[in-house]
Formats: structure tokens, C-alpha cells, sequence
């Protein structure tokens, strides 16, 4: 998020420190600063807020954490809240009816008349220039103003296209279309959560207004609406809908925001209206509807948890004064415990761990003190000395969490020519039976795959899973190499999906399993392994995992031109091979950084036949000692692209274990590694 430090200043005065500095004040409180850049005398900060934090997705919401921070650590500041307009000429003739409670936690509007549609001042729209917002007109950018410094989106519409003075919040009615503009006309769904008129949609959820209900420079009357939905509608109506329409609206509306701010932005609109417009403004009383308030959580917060947490004691003073900064109250009080209430728009802070969590984060984690220069923390050590029955069983265990059944199958099979064609590419023999008990299953299985698709295929025939089947088996493959007869254990993990099922868990099964096969990695303690594309005969886009050079597993999806029925994604582990990496592994001890991690994401444009992998080693192998993690963030190749060309965006994380990383560090290495990669790879840096 690009936020403008003169912006912040307007709300936190005086600050008599350089941006520098401010950027590792607010890097220390969980805001990391990933980048500072100049901007017509302003200097804009890119900063790093994690999804739980809505509260500082705005600017008086990081202006309100860096006061917090600056007046625990001894600066006179002051902060000062957005002023807002209170001063209501009439009641609001328009009514607002809400259908769908489920959907809406809260809807508020003003009615403002008197407006004159023009070019905003200077200030406005040097400030939104600055974070790299255009500027429209002087009640569009009033409107993005509010929405960047409050974080509660807010919608307008031209009163002249609101039939009968009503405002209906339901369900898209059968067979809407939606006239987004001159050209771009799209059909509703059901389930999509429109604004309606009397008979019209005048927007889906806010962020897509009709083409009709924009305003104009015709236009003297408008309609503010401020809401508070449910976050996954909107999620779900901009999946739904992005690929048409570009708005910047979900990015606030999809979050978890504060229902008790709705109003109060609506009055800085009109504030804002009236400072800016010399009109005669009118505007009347704020509508509002609030059937369910959200007021204050309240937890209880004991001070020998804060301690056990810690490791220090904090002095009660100190804690109160805390508190008090994040505007946290106290609701009872003893000599062992807190009751504190938590202003709604802290959406993340819900556990009293969570609250010992902010008291840290403005106390300084610097602060807390490694006694004898010793942490105590648990370790796989127990794991490393387990037998290989008691490794299985965890490892085992974990499946189970995951959603995994056991199964365990038989070591006969039929003859199937992707049987034989597997065998042929490995160079080895199938083993057949002498004497079998059936004639159709006379072969001993090369794989347990083949057995796995048998389950599954039965499974399903038999109707005893409709939807999709997640399975695991441990067990033992057959064949003959050499003249000699093999025999070797495997841990087979299928997940199998109906072609009947159209879900989203076709796309996401390929990662989901090769997220599972990386815990069990890290189980297992196995961190230095590497990735190459598969050549395994019956699995496409897959890949192989290596470790010392040595093929230890296989992720892959089984082949549609083999199996057209369903959707198989399987991973085979050599079992025998995990259980000696698992013996030979011995407990290193690396000391925690006690300073914060910083991100920053590079893309990049590479030849069509480098793999994420290969870049990844090449990293690797600069040593560069303050790059905690490389990992792929979005790769993308298609249409605007050229075929033998693929984009990549990779994100760094960067840590160290002595200091507090500055932007002029971590920009230094980041060049470095932009110098490596246009020398090594011919790679093509993608500006963003």
C-alpha cells in the first residue's frame, strides 16, 4: 500500500524526524516499509500491511499506530481525527430497505444537493496523484480521499436516476443485465448482492455502479452510501467479475472492516463537500441500517500471562499506558487481571494473545531480553530417534489431519497397457503370477498407483464417494531389472475428483498436494531438497524432488489421455529412501533473529524453458546471507505474451540476525540479484 507521509503528518504533528527514520519506527510495529520513493516533495512510503490488519489499511489508520508508538517512546505529539460535518439542514425523504440481513451488517446514506461537478484544488489532487490515484472531478476524488484516509469504501449516485426515492439492497432479480458502460453489458447472477432503485440496479455491492447511476457534470444531486458487508460476497462478486471490470473497491470492501465507521465517513464526505464546493450545500440527516451493532469485544487479559508470554516483566503502568494508545479500555480491574474493551475496528484482535501480541509490538520487541543467552524451543529431536514404525505413525497421523483415508490395497493387478508402457520406460519387467487365484489379476503391481486407480475407480462406480476421494497407502511395488526380482516400499497419496464435480478443487489439487508433500517434508526436517519437471511416463506437469541428487518423491497428474473418467493428482514418496534421510538428520541450532523480516517481490521475464527452480539455486548459490526465503509468487505466460517468453514474480524475504535491515541494504542486494539474473539467465526485468 503507497501511503504519503504528508498525509500521515496532517493527522500526527509535530514530527521532527526524517522519513528514514519513521519508515524503521513503523517497520518495528509489524508496518514493514518495503520502499521509500520522492514524490513532488512528498515522500511515499510502500508499505507491507499483512490482511489481518485492516485497521491500517488507510492513512489515519498508520497515522494511529505511529502516534501510538511515538508517545509510549516519549515524543510530544498530538493526533488529530479527520473533521467531519455534524450539521444536518433536513430529514432524508429516501428510504432504505434491506433484503438480504444475511449479506448486509450495515447500510448508511446521505442525501447532499446544491453540488457543481468540477475540477478539484490543487491539494487534492496533488494528494491522490501521489499514491497514484487520477483525478476525476472534485466528488469523485473527495470520495477516493475519504476511501485512503478512512479505509471504509463509500459509493455515489446521481440522485436524478433513483426512482421513487428508495434505496433496495437484495438479490440480482432473474435474467438482469447490467450496463456497466457504452460497451461492457453483463448478465447477474442470483446470488449477487445488488443496489436497487425502486425497479433498477443502480450497482453489484457497491464497487460497480451502473452506467446510469454515475454521476455527470449535469449533476446536482447525489446519493452517498456507505456499507458494511460480509466479506466473502464481495470477494466472490469480484472473482466473478475482475476479469470485465477493473476497480480498486474490493481491495477495502473484502476485508473484515469496521461497521462503525460507515457514518462517520459519510460525514467527512460532506464535510469535504462543503469546504471544497462554495455552493450552497445542502445535506440531510445520515440513514442508517444497524440491525445487529457491533460495539466493543471484551477481553480478559491477565498480567502473568503477559509475563509467561514475554519472558519480562512489564510494569502495569506501562501496560495501561499501552492500552490506552490503541485506545484499548479498561472495563474492571484487580491486582491479576484486565477486563479491556477492543474498538471494533481492531477486527484482528480477538484472543487475549492477541492483545499481549499489540502490547509487544509498541513495547519493543528489541526490548525483551534473552537471559543466559539461551531459548527454549522444541525441536523434531524425539522424531529423529524414533523407529521407523513410530515415524510412520506420525507421519501417518498427519494425513488423517489433513483429510486422508488409509486404504490398503491389493498387490495384484490386471494388465493395462499404461502398465506396460510404464514399465517399458523405466527399463524394467512386470512380474507375473505362476498360479493366480484369478486369471484377470495375474501381475504383481509395478506402482501403487495402479492399485490406487483401481480403489478409486471402485469407489466411485459403486456410488460410495461422489465428490472427491483422498487416499493414502503405504506398501510395496514388484518388479524385475537385471534378472533380478525387486521388491520396495512406497507411500502412495492420491487425490482423485469426479468429472460430474465442478468445483474449484480441480484447479487447486495440484498445489494442495504438493503443499501436503512439503509439510511432510518439514516433518521429516528435509529443507534442502530440490525440484525439477517429472519425466515420469504416466504423470503430466509434474515434478520431481531430489535430495542429495537422489529421486526421493514423484507429484504429478495422472495422464488425461490415459484415464478420461476422473481427475487423479498423485504423489509416490520412495519410503525406504525418506526413512534413511529421516535417521542420518542431527539437530543444529541457529540462534532466532530477533529483528524483522523484510519482503520484496522482482518480476521478470525468462526464456519459456527456465523453471522457478533452476533460478532458485542460482540464488542460492550467491550466498547472499541476509535472504532468509526465495519464493514464486505468480508465473504467467499467455496471450500479450511471446511463446517462447514466461513472467515470473518472485518474492524475497530478507532478515538479519544483527540489525534492522535499512531500505538502502536491502535495495543494494536487490540490484545485485537484478545484475545476476540479466547476466546468468538474460532475464528481462518487468517493471510494475
Amino acid at each position: 500500500m503507497k501511503v504519503s507521509l504528508n498525509w500521515i503528518k496532517k493527522y500526527v504533528f509535530p514530527i521532527n524526524m526524517n522519513q528514514n527514520q519513521i519508515s524503521n519506527i513503523l517497520t518495528d510495529i509489524g508496518l514493514t516499509v518495503k520502499a521509500i520513493n520522492n514524490v513532488n516533495n512528498d515522500f511515499i512510503l510502500d508499505i507491507e500491511i499483512t490482511p489481518n490488519r485492516t485497521d491500517a489499511m488507510s492513512h489515519y489508520g498508520i497515522a494511529r499506530d505511529l502516534y501510538a508508538v511515538l508517545r509510549f517512546r516519549g515524543y510530544k505529539v498530538h493526533l488529530l481525527k479527520p473533521k467531519i460535518n455534524e450539521d444536518y439542514c433536513y430529514q432524508s425523504h429516501i428510504k432504505i430497505f434491506v433484503q438480504e440481513y444475511d449479506k448486509c451488517i450495515r447500510y448508511s446514506g446521505i442525501f447532499i444537493s446544491g453540488i457543481k461537478i468540477e475540477k478539484s484544488p490543487y491539494w487534492l489532487i496533488s494528494q491522490l496523484e501521489s499514491i497514484g490515484i487520477r483525478s476525476i472531478n472534485n466528488i469523485i476524488d473527495i470520495m477516493h480521499f475519504v476511501m485512503y484516509e478512512l479505509g471504509q469504501p463509500v459509493h455515489i449516485f446521481n440522485m436524478n436516476q433513483i426512482k421513487d426515492v428508495k434505496i433496495v439492497i437484495k438479490n440480482a432479480e432473474n435474467n438482469t443485465h447490467f450496463q456497466y458502460s457504452d460497451n461492457i453489458k453483463i448478465k447477474l447472477d442470483k446470488e449477487d448482492l445488488v443496489i436497487y432503485d425502486n425497479a433498477h440496479p443502480l450497482s453489484i455491492g457497491g464497487i460497480i455502479n451502473h452506467v446510469e447511476s454515475n454521476i455527470n457534470v449535469k449533476t446536482t444531486n447525489i446519493f452517498v452510501g456507505s456499507a458494511c458487508w460480509h466479506s466473502t460476497i464481495i470477494r466472490n462478486i469480484k472473482k466473478k467479475y475482475s476479469k470485465k471490470i477493473k476497480t480498486q473497491y474490493p481491495y477495502f470492501f473484502e476485508k473484515d472492516i469496521d461497521p462503525n465507521q460507515t457514518v462517520y465517513a459519510l460525514q467527512r464526505i460532506a464535510f469535504l463537500i462543503k469546504e471544497i464546493i462554495r455552493n450552497k450545500i445542502v445535506c440531510s440527516n445520515v440513514i442508517d441500517f444497524y440491525p445487529n451493532p457491533i460495539y466493543f469485544s471484551k477481553i480478559k487479559l491477565r498480567y502473568n500471562k503477559i509475563i509467561n508470554i514475554l519472558g519480562k516483566k512489564i510494569s502495569i503502568k506501562n501496560i495501561k499506558k499501552i492500552l490506552s494508545l490503541l485506545e484499548m479500555k479498561i472495563d474492571y480491574e484487580n491486582q491479576k487481571y484486565l477486563f479491556i474493551e477492543v474498538p471494533s475496528y481492531r477486527t484482528d484482535v480477538k484472543r487475549e494473545i492477541d492483545v499481549i501480541e499489540e502490547i509487544l509490538r509498541i513495547y519493543g520487541i528489541h526490548k525483551i531480553p534473552i537471559y543466559n543467552n539461551q531459548v527454549k524451543i522444541s525441536t523434531h529431536i524425539k522424531f529423529f530417534e524414533k523407529t521407523e514404525y513410530e515415524i510412520q505413525k506420525i507421519l501417518f497421523e498427519q494425513l488423517i489431519n489433513y483429510g486422508f483415508q488409509e486404504i490398503i490395497s491389493s498387490t495384484m493387478i490386471n494388465e493395462k497397457k499404461y502398465s506396460y508402457f510404464f514399465n517399458s520406460f523405466l527399463k524394467r519387467k512386470e512380474i507375473q503370477v505362476m498360479n493366480p487365484v484369478n486369471q484377470s489379476y495375474k501381475f504383481m503391481r509395478s506402482s501403487l498407483l495402479f492399485s490406487m486407480i483401481d480403489c478409486i475407480e471402485y469407489n466411485y462406480k459403486n456410488n460410495r464417494i461422489k465428490s472427491y476421494i483422498k487416499f493414502f497407502e503405504l506398501g510395496k511395488i514388484y518388479y524385475k531389472k537385471n534378472d533380478k526380482f525387486l521388491e520396495k516400499p512406497y507411500l502412495g497419496i492420491a487425490i482423485a475428483i469426479s468429472k460430474k464435480e465442478k468445483t474449484e478443487y480441480n484447479y487447486y489439487s495440484f498445489f494442495y498436494l504438493k503443499g501436503i508433500i512439503e509439510q511432510i517434508l518439514q516433518k521429516s526436517g528435509i529443507y534442502n531438497y530440490t525440484q525439477i519437471l517429472s519425466e515420469h511416463p504416466l504423470l503430466e506437469n509434474g515434478i520431481s524432488i531430489l535430495y542429495n541428487h537422489k529421486n526421493l518423491i514423484e507429484i504429478g497428474k495422472f495422464k488425461r489421455t490415459i484415464l478420461k473418467k476422473n481427475e487423479i493428482f498423485y504423489a509416490e514418496i520412495d519410503w525406504k529412501y525418506l526413512i534413511s534421510i529421516i535417521k542420518e538428520k542431527k539437530i543444529i541450532y541457529i540462534p532466532l533473529s530477533k529483528y524483522p523480516t523484510s519482503k520484496r517481490d522482482l518480476s521478470l521475464f525468462v526464456d519459456q524453458t527456465i523453471s522457478f527452480e533452476k533460478i532458485n539455486q542460482l540464488i542460492k548459490k550467491r550466498e547472499n546471507h541476509i535472504i532468509k526465503k526465495v519464493e514464486i509468487y505468480d508465473l504467467y505466460k499467455g496471450i500479450n505474451f511471446p511463446t517462447s517468453k514466461k513472467s515470473y514474480t518472485i518474492s524475497f524475504f530478507f532478515e538479519s540476525k544483527k540489525e534492522t535491515l535499512t531500505e538502502e541494504i536491502i535495495n543494494d542486494s536487490m540490484k545485485e540479484i537484478e545484475f545476476f539474473l540479466k547476466k546468468e539467465l538474460k532475464a528481462e526485468i518487468r517493471k510494475k
